[in-house]
């Protein structure tokens, strides 16, 4: 991800907050058996879900998204791109807590006001698809 020419600002870091501790409220609320329910495609996950895989349950839209966030961090980090491992459904909740934040962390450190937006975006997708 490119850095933007202005600084982050603190309101988008409190938004990027609130929104990751909306979508673990709601990954906690959903429990690890809802989590791997399938279920029908919920309106909007193809915000989530950009390579156009048909999610069953909300699982399938955590996981590419956990990979997506490995990368940005990774990226933003100037390290290499590394496979999110896949852990059962009641650790989805501390992943996605811990590559957010390592996003966000990063994001900051760069002034990169663009990875916070899309941070966001991507959050507030999830959770409108949960």
């Amino acid at each position: 991800m490119s850095s933007t020419t202005g600084p982050v600002e603190p309101l988008l870091v409190d938004e990027v907050q609130r929104e990751l501790r909306r979508c673990l409220d709601r990954v906690a609320a959903l429990g690890p058996g809802r989590l791997v329910r399938p279920g029908p495609r919920p309106v909007g996950a193809e915000a989530v879900d950009d390579e156009g895989v048909q999610a069953g349950a909300p699982v399938d839209l955590l996981r590419p998204l956990l990979q997506q966030l490995a990368d940005a961090g990774a990226d933003l980090e100037g390290e290499p791109r590394r496979v999110v491992p896949v852990l059962g459904a009641h650790a989805l909740g501390h992943q996605l807590a811990v590559l957010a934040r390592d996003v966000l962390a990063a994001a900051q450190v760069r002034d990169d006001a663009a990875a916070l937006a899309t941070l966001h975006n991507r959050l507030v997708a999830l959770r409108r698809t949960l």
